[in-house]
């Protein structure tokens, strides 16, 4: 058993090692398909809610964020977005959920350069209140008011409108006012709590643990391309 262990460490090391010397290109096309395919599978692990399906695809995209060389995480989250649409057919909330993700990544990674890697991760996922929740909050709002949604972005804004005013009677007001800021204050609010909570707590500790285990043992293989 013993043997068996040194042998994948030896093919693990050998094969990082290899990487390394690659081109820029190369690993950023290599890195940005593993973590791009981790973040496809986990993003399959859902929780489902009435709106919004937490999931931990976002672990890959701020963990190669913080630890692999740009765009890698910014292209991870893009690639997550798509994933989690296939899986769950809820295009209108997890495409654009992708974009925010990729523009946390994007933020994580700068802050990575300035702070530790867990300090920001724990920044970058709270940001996904800016970047995840508006970017959906954006897309409806602007389909909503257009008058370009489809049928079943409709029926979805009305549930969770609905939903809204019952559980949240103080901010029923905004159910009888419709247009583009109410459009966008309701589907925040609806993505907001408790989807893209329960999603940033569950992602935010995945993923601080597999940094640390990843700075300990193979941060000189993942280093960043200077």
């Amino acid at each position: 058993m013993k043997s068996y262990k040194m042998i994948a460490n030896v093919t693990l090391e050998g094969y990082l090692m290899k990487l390394r010397g690659n081109s820029t290109y190369s690993k950023t096309l290599v890195y940005s398909a593993v973590f791009g395919a981790l973040a496809i599978v986990l993003a399959r692990l859902v929780v489902p809610l009435p709106f919004g399906n937490p999931n931990l695809g976002s672990t890959p995209v701020i963990v190669a964020a913080v630890l692999c060389p740009w765009p890698v995480g910014f292209i991870v989250g893009i690639i997550k977005g798509i994933g989690a649409s296939l899986w769950t057919g809820i295009w209108y909330v997890e495409l654009p959920a992708g974009v925010g993700d990729a523009l946390m990544a994007a933020l994580a990674y700068k802050l990575s350069k300035k702070i530790k890697a867990e300090y920001s991760v724990v920044a970058g996922q709270l940001s996904r209140y800016v970047f995840s929740s508006g970017a959906v909050a954006l897309f409806m709002a602007l389909m909503l008011a257009s008058g370009a949604a489809t049928p079943d972005m409709a029926a979805a804004f009305s549930n969770i409108s609905q939903r809204l005013s019952e559980s949240l009677p103080v901010l029923s007001f905004l159910t009888k006012n419709p247009g583009f800021l109410t459009f966008f204050a309701i589907t925040w609010i609806a993505i907001s709590y408790p989807s893209i909570t329960l999603s940033i707590i569950a992602n935010t500790v995945a993923a601080i643990l597999i940094v640390g285990i990843l700075k300990r043992k193979f941060l000189s293989w993942l280093a960043p391309i200077p």
